[in-house]
């Protein structure tokens, strides 16, 4: 596991500072819109989900049932005045508009730019790669609300579920993510038609350009957004680039002129040998047209064959609006790869590690689901900017090998331990793990 750069950046992305400076001052930000004399603050609220999340507390039940030292902590680390019962929590949350929550991310957002860990992040000419793609965060066939997307099944039974379309921030090589933004996917105002990826692409574009303008970036996409509305779109800002995968399946007309100019010895052909067995053969073709019906959109085609020293083979294929050329095809087959690292690095940790996703501890009947999401995802990022950059939080995760293993740790020491900060339950975990810091 690769370490953080040095040590500038580890107090400004430790978890103290995140969540005193960044995380705390944007939650007493976002309006309460209750009655002046209500029993509980949101803001009291908002930190004990957050810290449920952090803390990767299995159900609030157990969150409720505390130590006297995990009071002591959840006021010294967290900040926590008053917290509501769970049922009160969930009611409170549920009223809040997710919209004013998700600036949380462009607000954590902005603090990377500053810090100056973005550039860590830059892949070719200085772009950044973003990862989409849907993901779905609660299902079920006995709980609904207004704003659930319903999958109906051969056996008339009907399942209930929200999801949301995710922009992630990767880079080959790297193994932490930035969860850029998430664009919620649930029933629409009047519309009877569930929302789709496709519906809902246009509008994570719309809010990633209103707050990051002039973010050079490849946005990073499967075959299901290889069509002329997404490539037209990205392509209306010049400040972006795409990477869509696509399949011969659903774009015959795109292979059949790859094919034709590749039995004509036009199509490039690049093939090396890597230390690891593997023979990579790339090819490249320009000015495509990108369907029958849509023959004025021209694409650029990438077409990569991996062979692994098992004799097994990998086809790669991607269109993009980066001119293609000897110099960039090996890099930006790299970044298209990246691509996965949504699924594996985000959707499957927050899953498999802790985060229990798809237990989402409500679900409402306004926004509690988006809503619990959303923090969820708040503490997700505070979690990677620590990973990336802080000292003691990667040495103490080298130590310990796995995520799961340091959360229980922590929690361990949060419980019987009283601590002033982050900080200082970092330190008693290094003392009790013995870990050496360099």
């Amino acid at each position: 596991m690769a370490g953080p750069d040095t040590s500038p950046l580890s107090e400004q992305l430790s978890f103290d500072h995140l969540y005193n400076q960044l995380i705390v001052p944007f939650f007493r930000s976002l309006d309460d819109g209750r009655a002046f004399n209500a029993s509980y603050a949101l803001l009291d609220a908002l930190k004990a989900a957050f810290a449920i999340y952090s803390l990767k507390i299995p159900s609030l039940f157990q969150f409720r049932t505390m130590s006297q030292a995990e009071d002591h902590n959840l006021s010294t680390v967290y900040k926590i005045g008053r917290i509501p019962s769970d049922n009160g929590l969930r009611k409170l949350l549920d009223g809040l508009d997710p919209a004013a929550l998700r600036a949380g991310f462009a607000h954590l957002a902005e603090h990377v730019k500053a810090s100056g860990l973005l550039q860590r992040y830059h892949v070719y000419e200085d772009y950044v790669a973003v990862s989409v793609d849907g993901v779905e965060h609660f299902c079920s066939k006995q709980v609904s609300c207004p704003r659930c997307l319903q999958r109906r099944h051969r056996d008339g039974s009907v399942s209930n579920y929200h999801a949301m379309l995710s922009a992630v921030m990767v880079k080959p090589g790297l193994a932490e993510v930035l969860p850029w933004d998430h664009e919620p996917m649930t029933q629409q105002d009047g519309e009877v038609k569930n929302d789709c990826e496709r519906t809902a692409v246009h509008r994570l574009l719309a809010n990633f350009e209103a707050t990051h303008p002039e973010l050079a970036t490849i946005f990073v996409l499967d075959a299901l957004y290889a069509c002329a509305p997404v490539v037209q779109r990205i392509g209306q800002n010049a400040h972006w680039r795409y990477l869509i995968g696509v399949k011969d399946k659903g774009h015959a007309h795109l292979f059949t002129q790859f094919d034709e100019l590749d039995s004509q010895y036009q199509v490039p052909w690049q093939e090396w040998k890597t230390k690891a067995g593997e023979d990579y053969a790339i090819g490249y073709a320009n000015g495509l047209e990108l369907n029958a019906t849509n023959a004025e959109v021209a694409v650029n085609m990438l077409y990569a064959i991996i062979r692994d020293a098992k004799g097994k083979e990998t086809t790669f294929t991607f269109i993009t609006n980066l001119e293609l050329s000897p110099d960039n095809v090996a890099e930006l087959l790299a970044v298209g790869r990246a691509r996965w690292k949504i699924e594996n690095e985000t959707f499957n940790t927050l899953k498999n590690q802790g985060y229990h996703f798809e237990h989402n501890y409500g679900h409402g009947q306004q926004h509690l689901c988006t809503v619990m999401a959303y923090v969820m995802l708040l503490a997700f990022w505070v979690d990677q900017l620590q990973q990336a950059a802080n000292r003691k939080f990667w040495a103490l995760l080298t130590k310990l090998k796995t995520r799961v293993k340091l959360w229980d740790a922590t929690r361990a020491v949060f419980r019987v331990v009283p601590v002033q900060s982050m900080d200082a339950l970092h330190d008693q975990l290094i003392d009790l793990y013995c870990v050496r810091l360099i």
